[in-house]
């Protein structure tokens, strides 16, 4: 009796609870979906001034889609989507310590490319990609789904891992952009990033345009001191201050007041204009994505450009 009872409780545990142990030993070694992966994130919708709750794979393939190009390199799509995932996982931490932005309405994380993550939506992506958009879509999923669970941390800590569309040839070190010295977020060299249709742009206006802009956004300016004087300049070439009618302001606001694509800029006065060349697209910071996509035509991992934008990070299973 006692052998028959021996074999029927073999036969269950090899029936019932070999396979429940196996797949707890798998879920638990961080190589399937971690427990956050594979739940929800309340998300505002921007554009619908609304709050939604979003499956965190579908999310962050909406947020890849309308990050970068979808004809870019995979490995540059899997930094783009390691990135943006830890980006979101920062934004859920914070929320755990009770820090939400007033401009979520509540929600973890917002649809504002200016304020967090870009956001395509399924018929806006297929109106923009016409009829690649299932293949397009495949491709970013891929990129997505073959990198869940992974984030980017420093000393044990998720890293705010943002990031911009063009670099000059240098990214820029947080501390010049935005006045906080982030060990992670340093200037590091970016090759390729000439080759992107991004790279180079050119606002030329008269002098008295220029003078009408800077009034209606800088108090006090007064034109006997000058229009543009005293640049200060990061390593990257990014102007971090300069004075505008004798007004002092930070390069981010110079650019913001021109609405020019980077504060990488040369100014100079030609014939009566204000040229302003510009060099890269957006702040500067973290992975450049043009810069990205070269590095992958070159043969490197996404890990490899990671750590190349990043510095001294991890990559993690969470």
């Amino acid at each position: 009796m006692k052998k028959i009872l021996l074999v029927v409780v073999i036969i269950i545990f090899i029936t019932l609870l070999l396979p429940l142990a196996i797949v707890w030993l798998i879920g638990g070694s961080g190589e399937g979906q971690s427990p956050i992966e594979s739940g929800t994130v309340s998300v505002y919708v921007s554009e619908e001034d609304c709050v939604k709750d979003m499956d965190i794979n579908e999310y962050l393939k909406c947020v890849v889609a309308a990050e970068m190009p979808a004809d870019f390199e995979e490995e540059a799509l899997k930094a783009q989507a390691v990135a943006a995932r830890t980006y979101l996982y920062s934004h859920i931490a914070e929320k755990d310590k009770g820090n939400i932005a007033e401009s979520h309405n509540g929600a973890v994380i917002c649809t504002d490319s200016t304020h967090c993550q870009a956001y395509i939506s399924e018929d806006k992506r297929r109106e923009s990609w016409g009829a690649g958009a299932d293949e397009n879509w495949n491709k970013i999923s891929t990129a997505v789904d073959e990198t869940t669970g992974q984030i980017m941390t420093y000393n044990d800590e998720i890293i705010s891992a943002v990031f911009h569309s063009t670099s000059s040839g240098m990214t820029e070190s947080a501390v010049d952009v935005w006045g906080a010295d982030v060990p992670y977020l340093q200037s590091v060299t970016s090759t390729g990033d000439e080759e992107s249709p991004k790279y180079h742009s050119e606002l030329t206006l008269s002098e008295q345009e220029f003078k009408n802009i800077a009034e209606e956004k800088i108090d006090g300016v007064d034109w006997n001191n000058g229009l543009v004087s005293n640049i200060n300049r990061s390593n990257a070439g990014g102007i971090v201050t300069l004075d505008v009618g004798g007004v002092n302001i930070k390069g981010t606001e110079f650019r913001n007041i021109f609405s020019l694509r980077s504060a990488n800029v040369e100014i100079s006065q030609e014939n009566g204009n204000i040229k302003m060349s510009v060099k890269g697209f957006g702040h500067g910071v973290g992975m450049s994505q043009y810069g990205a996509d070269y590095l992958a035509r070159q043969g490197k991992t996404y890990e490899e450009i990671l750590k190349t934008y990043y510095t001294g990070v991890e990559i993690e299973n969470r």
